[in-house]
């Protein structure tokens, strides 16, 4: 249903999704891409979201774009709440989180 409603262009950009992708220099179309063709990797049921994963291309370099959406009901817009390049700070994979020690 997510995917779909996307896809239909029902969906809403946040602040915080915009602000990462001017900072960072990816699009709008990067982020649709990422919900439409990318992986689940982690869900949030207390707050109706989900992370998703695919790569993107950015002035010719590959690199991955996780976007996390949240989805009330099929009434309600998707929101894209925010938009990030995974840092290996955070994440040893694009899939997989960094353990805290």
């Amino acid at each position: 249903v997510l995917r779909k409603q996307v896809a239909n262009g029902n969906f809403a950009l946040r602040l915080h999704a915009m602000q990462h992708a001017v900072k960072e220099g990816f699009t709008k179309e990067h982020m649709i891409h990422v919900v439409l063709n990318g992986t689940i990797i982690e869900t949030y049921p207390d707050r109706k979201r989900c992370l998703f994963y695919a790569d993107i291309t950015l002035e010719g370099v590959n690199m991955p774009l996780h976007v996390i959406c949240e989805h009330q009901a099929p009434r309600y817009p998707v929101d894209f709440v925010t938009v990030y390049i995974p840092t290996s700070n955070e994440w040893e994979a694009p899939t997989r989180r960094r353990k805290k020690k």
